[in-house]
């Protein structure tokens, strides 16, 4: 498939951006497949929130969940591609949800999701956001390899692993 027709397919793409040294590999990844003038990215970055006790906390600041939006925004938009960002607050095991709800609300054509944290065996013990994504989406998903250098085997084929965001 050429880069135009892969732009007309996917002309509003949904990535969603969880840390700095992973949203690298989103970004480059969304700059390689879209098309300058045609796609448009809506960045979501979810403030993920925790019940501790009785009050609700969320792991990083205001400013920091900003920063991981508009360092995404900033990249895309020096590639020359309209892109813009929300920040939004979801519940720890809801992080899956936000992103779809997101997805729908943008009218995405595609979404587009990290590496993941967890691998293989953890992520079926404890779930995956990237799987729960990937199996409830209305459109395609695409998920970023892990960056070079990361250690890791694919527990089938004894292979590097290579994977998506949990």
């Amino acid at each position: 498939m050429t880069k135009a027709a892969w732009a007309r397919m996917f002309a509003r793409v949904l990535i969603a951006i969880d840390d700095v040294r992973q949203n690298q590999a989103v970004v480059d990844l969304v700059k390689g497949i879209a098309t300058e003038g045609v796609t448009e990215v809506h960045a979501l970055h979810c403030r993920v929130r925790e019940l501790s006790g009785y009050s609700w906390y969320a792991r990083e600041n205001r400013n920091q969940a900003a920063f991981q939006a508009e360092a995404a925004v900033f990249d895309l938009r020096m590639a020359g591609l309209a892109a813009g960002a929300d920040v939004r607050f979801a519940i720890v095991d809801r992080v899956a949800e936000a992103i779809l709800d997101e997805a729908r609300a943008f009218g995405a054509d595609l979404i587009v999701l990290g590496p993941p944290r967890r691998r293989e065996f953890a992520a079926r013990i404890f779930g995956s956001i990237t799987q729960r994504v990937i199996q409830r989406a209305a459109c395609p998903v695409l998920v970023a390899p892990r960056a070079a250098g990361r250690s890791g085997r694919s527990m089938r084929t004894g292979t590097p692993a290579s994977g998506h965001q949990s």
